[in-house]
């Protein structure tokens, strides 16, 4: 079996106070101040698989028993569907053909829609504004766009961008602490350009080092102020209007505490072990032995699109 998506959905579920204290809030004058913070759910509907040499697809639901293999090949990550908005991911026409790029797509969908997409968001540097001006010939504004913020430390923060229809879907794929927006347009040229400068800004990285222990226990309050300091530090350098200031975190549906307590490990550990697939948050499969309270954590982009998972009845 090919894994190809993990079906998530965020659902908002309240709106809270926190409130600065301590040194950081004394020094920046914000001593006693209070932030909302929207909170959302990341909920887990289970992983899509589709059978090799063919388009039959098949979903692993939370609970549901499999065996890790060695991926060997890679397949075409290509489907069908909209970009600008929420699609049926089990309408979606997974290509059957081996990948030939870096990318992940095969000859014959390299240059698709989606391709150009993943092209202008996940290139490197200046390559990707070509991808992105042909992005924008295309689409011609039906897409609204979102550079975002995110700390995954207290003192460690990442640039980014995403559709904003699935902008908590794109967060709770990520390790965070607490998220916040730093700029909305209808161009993709205009967004991954200012991605790219807000990147290559001190103490900003669109490319973060970050386990997600170090983020499931970081503090809140110190790291929103901090977030907001660097996010005000970030838009005067970079001559961005801020509208109202959001700020907000995606926690998994289970709780932070089932992956914190949970193990990480690589793939290569538990390949050929019956194992049962729990969830899916930041980015990260927790998974469970059977009969025991071992549970691990492992990156889940490590068995998508190749040839590395048995179901196990």
């Amino acid at each position: 079996m090919i894994p190809r998506l993990f079906v998530i959905e965020s659902r908002f579920y309240s709106r809270e106070k926190v409130r600065s204290g301590g040194l950081d809030a004394y020094i920046s004058q914000g001593f006693g101040l209070g932030f909302m913070i929207e909170k959302y759910k990341l909920v887990y509907h289970g992983l899509i698989v589709q059978e090799e040499g063919t388009t039959t697809l098949h979903l692993v639901a939370p609970g549901d028993k499999v065996v890790f293999m060695r991926g060997y090949e890679e397949y075409c990550r290509w489907h069908n569907g909209p970009l600008e908005s929420r699609d049926n991911p089990f309408e979606r026409e997974y290509c059957i053909r081996e990948a030939s790029g870096e990318l992940g797509y095969c000859n014959v969908h390299r240059n698709s829609l989606r391709a150009i997409y993943t092209r202008c968001f996940s290139s490197s540097g200046i390559e990707s504004l070509k991808y992105c001006r042909i992005l924008d010939e295309k689409i011609r504004g039906r897409i609204e766009y979102v550079v975002y913020m995110l700390a995954y430390t207290m003192n460690k923060f990442k640039v980014g961008s995403t559709r904003m229809w699935r902008l908590y879907d794109r967060i709770g794929e990520q390790p965070h602490v607490i998220a916040t927006i730093l700029n909305r347009s209808n161009s993709a040229f205009e967004t991954r350009e200012l991605e790219i400068k807000a990147g290559r800004l001190e103490g900003l990285t669109e490319h973060p080092r970050r386990k997600l222990s170090e983020s499931i226990t970081a503090p809140i309050p110190p790291t929103l102020l901090r977030l907001r300091r660097v996010l005000e530090k970030t838009s005067r350098r970079l001559g961005v209007k801020l509208g109202d200031i959001r700020f907000f975190r995606v926690e998994p549906a289970r709780g932070v505490e089932y992956f914190y307590r949970a193990r990480e490990a690589r793939i290569d550990d538990i390949l050929g072990r019956p194992l049962h697939l729990i969830d899916y948050y930041a980015g990260y499969m927790l998974i469970e032995e059977p009969n025991t309270n071992t549970r691990y954590v492992v990156r889940g982009n490590a068995i998508l699109h190749t040839n590395s998972l048995k179901l196990v009845s």
